[in-house]
């Protein structure tokens, strides 16, 4: 018999629990503040370094310039600097204009795909 008191007594504290939790007001949540930019620095542009070739001379860049060359070509083909993944279609009378950024340092081949023939060279060194 005390057990069963027991029992409702524990019954009737939690049906009070659960009314009285209901029943309190809540405070709201703080808004949620987006994060702070960060400032992002800010490069200055290179140069842009225009060549044609084939030449007998080297492309020269620093890293950060921004590289244009024209390659024509006698017959039809595609102009590529395979190391830096930039290839661009030629064809007489209708140049290559090859454009990309000296990300890298270092020598890089231009040729002509289907010719297997070396046009040229760019050459990009750091920076300074």
């Amino acid at each position: 018999m005390a057990w069963r008191r027991i029992l409702l007594f524990v019954v009737l504290l939690a049906v009070i629990a659960g009314f009285a939790n209901a029943t309190v007001p809540r405070e709201p949540d703080p808004p949620v503040r987006p994060p702070e930019p960060r400032a992002v620095p800010i490069t200055p542009p290179g140069a842009v370094v225009a060549a044609r070739l084939p030449s007998r001379h080297d492309v020269r860049a620093r890293v950060g310039d921004i590289v244009r060359i024209e390659v024509s070509h006698d017959a039809e083909d595609v102009v590529q600097v395979l190391t830096l993944g930039v290839a661009e279609p030629v064809e007489p009378g209708l140049a290559a204009d090859l454009v990309f950024d000296a990300d890298r340092a270092g020598r890089f081949a231009v040729t002509l795909r289907d010719a297997g023939k070396r046009v040229g060279t760019v050459d990009v060194r750091e920076a300074g």
